[in-house]
């Protein structure tokens, strides 16, 4: 199956399932981690932050090895979504508190099963969860706790830095899973903070022909013969 094939009935099966439990569940698709390095196919927000990797027949998993490094230190749990083609070699790769779902087609039908469900994830990093905030969010949820002083200016590593080491970890999970749910001007917004600051540091191009040349009009002699003139009286002076 192609991914926007596997995507599209994960989204009408699994996604549907679980905001029907949990209507206030967000789900996120290609959600970016580690400041953008890493987007994971789709995240859903709700009492975990639960991420899918979906690996399609077009794909191969020699990137998993990496991804796996990367998605392990921010969700609580992860699934892979596998074409049924991967799903043997996938069930000799993936964490063993990774859940495996196999994607394919049957009798004509698309469709989504789960051969194992996930386990908490055991090795989330706090300060990778940070990241996940963007910079006016990590200084809300510092000053709302009276720990800003001195950071109004500062930079969004050490804004998350702060809050890796002044909240405990199920905390500050909570706290950015909310933080997820409620956040509005989502990418593609042109009101969002993160857009905003990408724009902001984009340089202007000068425009084709803006260099301005300024031309100096000749000397006329009237005004050679006068500077003449100034030199020598300067010369006859000094010697008097």
């Amino acid at each position: 199956m192609h991914d926007a094939d596997i995507r599209k009935i994960l989204h009408e099966v699994e996604m549907k399932r679980i905001c029907a439990q949990e209507p206030s569940t967000r789900v996120i698709d290609e959600l970016g981690i580690f400041e953008g390095k890493f987007r994971i196919d789709v995240a859903v927000v709700n009492g975990y932050l639960h991420g899918y990797e979906i690996k399609s027949a077009e794909d191969n998993l020699l990137r998993l090895d990496s991804q796996q490094s990367a998605y392990n230190k921010v969700f609580d749990k992860l699934t892979l979504v596998a074409d049924e083609h991967h799903v043997e070699q996938a069930m000799k790769v993936v964490p063993s508190f990774w859940g495996l779902m196999v994607a394919g087609m049957r009798n004509g039908v698309a469709y989504v099963d789960e051969i194992w469900a996930p386990r908490l994830n055991p090795e989330v990093d706090p300060y990778a969860i940070c990241q996940l905030l963007w910079k006016e969010e990590a200084m809300s949820i510092l000053a709302s706790r009276k720990l800003s002083a001195g950071l109004w200016t500062a930079r969004r590593r050490v804004l998350w830095e702060t809050l890796t080491f002044s909240i405990e970890l199920n905390e500050l999970k909570e706290i950015v899973r909310d933080t997820l749910k409620s956040r509005e001007n989502w990418r593609g917004d042109t009101n969002s903070p993160e857009k905003k600051k990408r724009q902001g540091k984009k340089r202007a191009r000068p425009k084709a022909n803006s260099v301005r040349v300024k031309i100096e009009k000749p000397i006329s002699k009237k005004t050679l013969r006068t500077a003449e003139g100034a030199i020598k009286n300067a010369i006859l002076t000094s010697y008097l």
